[in-house]
């Protein structure tokens, strides 16, 4: 009876932190990463001298702690295909952040080929 009473008890706590983090899982929430920001020509300067390439550009929308609304922002990833460095970088209204970097990249080829198929 004792050993069930135990099973019981953690079988009870084992549920409630299950459920807590599927709870916390469901809700996403926004959070607050350091990005490095400047003018367009100053991280260009910082890309030209990396030698990072634009591979791929898209427009899009971000939010912003300043701005109610998204905004809309251009994002684009540049890499190196020597160094195998890269950058993703966004520009909005004269500013340009670099929202992520690193080094060591992989390209399938398989879903380049379907990328680069001709649209007409």
């Amino acid at each position: 009876m004792k050993y069930y009473l135990l099973f019981c008890v953690f079988a009870l706590i084992g549920g409630f932190v299950a459920g807590k983090a599927v709870a916390q899982e469901a809700e996403p929430s926004w959070a607050s990463k350091p990005v490095v920001c400047g003018t367009v020509e100053k991280v260009t300067e910082i890309s030209k001298s990396k030698g990072l390439e634009l591979t791929f550009g898209g427009n899009g929308l971000a939010n912003s702690v300043a701005d109610e609304d998204p905004g809309p922002v251009y994002v684009f990833l540049a890499i190196n295909p020597e160094t195998k460095e890269w950058a993703l970088q966004e520009v909005s209204d004269g500013e340009a952040c670099i929202i992520g970097y690193g080094s060591g990249f992989t390209i399938d080829a398989n879903t380049m080929k379907k990328l680069s198929k001709p649209t007409t």
